[in-house]
């Protein structure tokens, strides 16, 4: 029989994936449609934008949902609800305290920011109207940490399927109106759009709060717990600090890319678009399944932590593999898509040849790119929290440097050279620490060469079997024939499972040697 708790898992971990997957593909689609209207110029205006949007909001925020999911789960659990409202009140003066300086550093420094760092005045005053969305990002995430300690994820998921909805609308109609006036403009509406949705999800999750707290009886009262500002500022801030470095390290890679592709000789406008063709086109597409794997993923992090804690380590190891070796099979099927397909795929979304080529490229580091994610949170899990901190600020400081030598040579194809090179050294790192850490022994076999061989006879099966020819490729006609493929991987598995009982397949050979070994240890 099925345990509460674990059903309450599967649950909520199949409507953050089903959410996630809408989003992505609706945020997929409506970013064709942006790219249409405001070319690929547009977009890597917009694009350079929003690398100052993305260190903004980590600055605005600065850990408090870790701090409140945290600190109204343990008061839940102790019993103690009526320490809940002392905890948001402390969570939303924060928020306000952060949020409050970024919206002025956005309205007063972008001058600043539009002249000295992204070198390009249009950004002005969209950097501008950026700061409206700052105080009700922060207030909304206290909002989303206490859903998500309540175990109520599904309002989370219902606000931000709204705020999308809002989000479309809002900008057609922006661009509708001040497109014509030029690409400022455009990006003006996008911001525009932007911000009225943040606030008018943020006044839906208020509303969601107030209404969940009368109903499950959390209401303020009692003497607050000695220390909780403490033990909040204990929980965010060192949050709060490495998400910074991390997240400054990122968008400081983002304002060097247009400068790098101009030393190559390439105009501003230029730079622009060919930076908005691979980060603002076709990264969408080859993230686009990673809404099915990155939003339950973090519920990865407390199961192994509970493990842990009892010292199960032959548990954690056989979780490991299932885990892997799911990651695997599902990543190497992404892969091969994106890469059969990848031509059909910039057609269909964009029109264009030049984005299924990026996404083709990059689209062989994706396995990589999702097994060093759930490697991260495993680590995560077992305590090893600060080494994936280092290895994340190693990761962007390489990448800075890539793309200063590549990107003028190369061009923007060098950017996907960086993205590939920073993701093999994170993962090296990453997977190391984690056999470090497990002893848990891999085998190369059954998690690599079965799904890749399995793939390259998909692959094969589908270009001999099928036409494929991506300018008259209809959605339908695409559809079939990844349905097609798919199929033919994961028959390929299942007809080479036999072979995982060889030694080199298998990982029964020395486990009991190493359970032996560790509860020796």
């Amino acid at each position: 029989m099925i345990s509460a708790n674990l059903k309450k898992f599967v649950t909520n971990a199949a409507i953050l994936t089903a959410a996630s997957l809408f989003m992505r593909t609706v945020g997929v689609s409506f970013n064709a449609y942006v790219s249409r209207r405001i070319g690929a110029e547009g977009m890597g205006l917009y694009t350079l934008v929003m690398s100052v949007y993305g260190f903004s909001v980590t600055f605005s925020t600065s850990g408090i949902h870790l701090a409140v999911t945290r600190l109204v789960s343990e008061a839940l659990g102790r019993g103690e609800s009526r320490q809940v409202s002392a905890i948001m009140r402390r969570a939303l003066l924060y928020v306000l305290f952060f949020g409050s300086i970024a919206t002025l550093c956005l309205v007063f420094g972008a001058g600043f920011i539009s002249e000295r760092l992204l070198r390009d005045s249009r950004t002005l005053w969209p950097l501008r109207l950026l700061g409206a969305s700052m105080l009700p990002i922060g207030l909304s995430t206290v909002w989303s940490g206490y859903f998500t300690a309540v175990k109520r994820v599904h309002k989370n998921a219902a606000t931000a399927v709204f705020e999308q909805a809002v989000k479309i609308f809002a900008v057609i109609g922006g661009l509708t109106l001040l497109m014509p006036r030029g690409l400022s403009y455009a990006c003006v509406a996008l911001v525009a759009g932007g911000a009225l949705a943040e606030m008018l999800s943020c006044l839906l999750l208020f509303a969601e709060y107030l209404i969940d707290r009368r109903r499950y009886g959390l209401r303020a009262g009692g003497a607050a717990e000695r220390g909780l500002t403490r033990q909040l500022l204990h929980i965010s801030l060192p949050v709060a600090m490495s998400a910074y470095i991390r997240s400054g390290l990122l968008t400081v890679e983002h304002l060097l890319i247009p400068r790098s592709l101009t030393r190559g000789g390439r105009t501003r406008p230029q730079a622009l678009a060919e930076y908005g063709v691979l980060h603002g086109m076709a990264l969408p597409v080859l993230l686009y399944p990673t809404a099915v794997l990155y939003s339950a993923s973090g519920l990865l992090v407390p199961e192994f932590a509970e493990r842990a804690a009892r010292g199960e380590w032959a548990s954690i190891r056989a979780l490991i593999g299932r885990v892997l070796w799911l990651t695997n099979v599902f990543s190497v099927s992404a892969a091969l898509l994106l890469v059969v397909f990848s031509r059909e795929l910039g057609m269909l979304i964009y029109h264009s040849y030049e984005v299924g080529d990026y996404v083709r490229l990059m689209a062989f580091v994706l396995p990589v790119m999702f097994a060093d994610h759930v490697t991260d949170c495993i680590l995560k899990g077992l305590g090893q929290q600060v080494f994936t901190m280092w290895v994340n600020i190693s990761d962007s400081l390489l990448s800075i440097f890539l793309v200063m030598l590549l990107l003028p040579g190369m061009g923007v194809a060098g950017y996907a050279w960086v993205i590939i090179i920073a993701e093999v050294f994170n993962f090296s790192f990453s997977v190391g620490r984690l056999a470090w850490v497990s002893r848990f022994p891999f085998a190369w076999g059954r998690g690599v060469v079965l799904p890749l061989f399995a793939a390259t006879l998909s692959a094969l099966a589908v270009r001999c079997c099928m036409p494929m020819d991506p300018a008259s490729s209809s959605l339908y006609w695409t559809v079939m024939k990844m349905l097609f493929t798919v199929s033919c991987y994961f028959t390929t598995l299942m007809l080479a499972q036999p072979l995982c009982q060889l030694p080199l397949f298998s990982t029964k050979k020395g486990s009991g040697a190493l359970d032996k070994q560790a509860s020796i240890g």
